[in-house]
Formats: C-alpha cells, structure tokens, sequence
C-alpha cells in the first residue's frame, strides 16, 4: 500500500510544476491567458498527461476530481490555451491533495486495502492459531480462511470499480470470474479460489469427512498467497 503522505507529496509536486514554464498573457479586454515558449509545450503537455492519470488512479476514473480535469484539460481551460488548461489541471490535483490531507475525501481504494490488510493479519492468524490447535477441527480454520477470502475478493472487487452483473448474488466464484474477466485474475487462479471454495462448501455443509488438517494447512498457505496477490491489486486501484 502507498504511504499516504508519499502520494501527496508527490501530487503537490506535480502541481507545482505544472505552473512551470508559463507566463501569463493579457489582452485589450482585461482577459488573457497562461502562454509558453514553443520548446516548453512538449513538456507541459506530458506533465499535464501524468497529473491525468495520477488523479485516475489515486482519486478514482468516476471522481468528479477526475472527471472535472479531463473536461479541463480537453477544453483547454475553456479553450484559452493548452498551457492554461494544464495550469488549472495542477490546480484540482493540489486541491484534491488538500482535501485528502483534511480527511475529506480518501484515495481510491485506501478502504478496500485496509480490509484485505486487515484479513490478511489478523483473520490469518486466527487461522495459524486453529491449524496449530490439536483441539480444534480443521473445519473451523477452513471456514474462516473461506471468509478471510471472500471479503479481500470483494474489496478488490470495490476497489477496481468492478460491478457484478444484475442478479448474480456475490459469491467466492462471482467475485473471481469478475475479476477473470477485467484480466485481473490468470487460470490459475481461478483453479486456486475454486479448490479454496470447495474445501469452504465441504465444510459448511458438514462433509467433515473430506476434511483433514493436511488439507486445512494447504488452504491456509493458498489464502495466503492469493491475499498477497489481492494486496497487489487494491494497491490505488493497481497498476
């Protein structure tokens, strides 16, 4: 997870220099806009370009913060002039950035990493703790691995602004064939939350039989290694 203090740092950077470079220009009407020298633009233009996608990524492609600048940007700070729609673009990030900073608004995802961390320690160690307990029955750490699973599947989920499709109700494989779908997940994964989900069915519906604490130490370690791989997706929305 980036270090919040990290990416605003950096948005305020990238703010400031997308005043560089420029100077502002006057006209017979008290008007005018923000001008550069012509070496100067291919530079602004790609400042303006990662500021874009910066705000896509840590403010979220539905944001009205990034909604507002692609509409800025597009219009050239309402069709004055490239540098000047570049100026105003620096001015939604640094406000974003203030913002985020007052605890107004959050970076995209920020909530969805919080709960796969959180899943992936404390819920984890509880399954460790079972698995490690001669007492306790390998159903209990399943069932509780199957949960761990699931709520790091849906944040992701949430995180990626992904939407299941009407209907379907939101399961361990719905979430995962979701996240196929968006190129997110390999084959190999999905094999790997189907034998987790069929370890959960069997022991939800008391097949206590096909459980055993071998198959219950194997669950842990692949609900371990999909949480990481979740862990990287909810990273601001991923990459």
């Amino acid at each position: 997870m980036a270090n919040q203090q990290r990416v605003l740092d950096y948005a305020r950077k990238q703010a400031a220099e997308l005043g560089k470079d420029m100077s502002w220009q006057s006209n017979e009407y008290g008007d005018g806009w923000l001008k550069a020298e012509s070496r100067s633009l291919g530079a602004i233009h790609g400042r303006a370009v990662a500021a874009l996608e910066f705000l896509r990524e840590y403010a979220g492609a539905e944001s009205s913060w990034y909604v507002r600048a692609v509409q800025i940007w597009e219009s050239k700070g309402d069709n004055k002039s490239l540098e000047t729609g570049a100026y105003y673009v620096g001015e939604l990030l640094s406000a974003w950035a203030g913002q985020v900073d007052a605890g107004i608004t959050e970076i995209a995802g920020s909530r969805a990493r919080a709960q796969v961390g959180a899943v992936s320690t404390d819920v984890m160690e509880q399954v460790r703790q079972l698995n490690e307990d001669r007492n306790a029955h390998p159903a209990a750490a399943i069932v509780l691995c199957g949960a761990a699973l699931e709520t790091a599947l849906r944040a992701t989920v949430n995180a990626r602004s992904l939407s299941l499709p009407e209907k379907q109700r939101p399961s361990l494989n719905s979430y995962t064939q979701l996240l196929r779908s968006a190129g997110l997940f390999t084959a190999q994964d999905v094999k790997d939350v189907d034998m987790c989900g069929g370890l959960r069915n069997s022991a939800a519906h008391g097949h206590f039989d096909d459980l055993t604490r071998e198959r219950a130490g194997l669950m842990e370690q692949q609900t371990n290694l999909l949480l990481r791989k979740l862990s990287d997706l909810t990273e601001a929305g991923g990459s």
